[in-house]
């Protein structure tokens, strides 16, 4: 990372979800990172993530079906 790049958060995370349309199904992923807050779980993480990733694309926002979702440590 150079000093022109913004910092990271400390988690890599990664979803993808299903979404009914009119001639079947549409895929959505989106990824990111991710600094979870003291305390908070993973599964706290998915819901806020999830509610989020809604948030912003509308079509999602009902019938959605998350068919996969990670959070990993952002580092190698």
């Amino acid at each position: 990372m150079t000093d022109s790049q913004p910092a990271q958060g400390s988690h890599f995370w990664f979803i993808s979800l299903l979404v009914p349309s009119a001639v079947g199904f549409d895929s959505y992923r989106c990824s990111g990172h991710f600094t979870p807050h003291a305390g908070m779980t993973r599964a706290d993480a998915f819901e806020l993530l999830l509610a989020t990733v809604k948030e912003q694309t509308p079509e999602l926002r009902t019938n959605a079906t998350v068919l996969s979702f990670d959070l990993q440590p952002n580092q190698l």
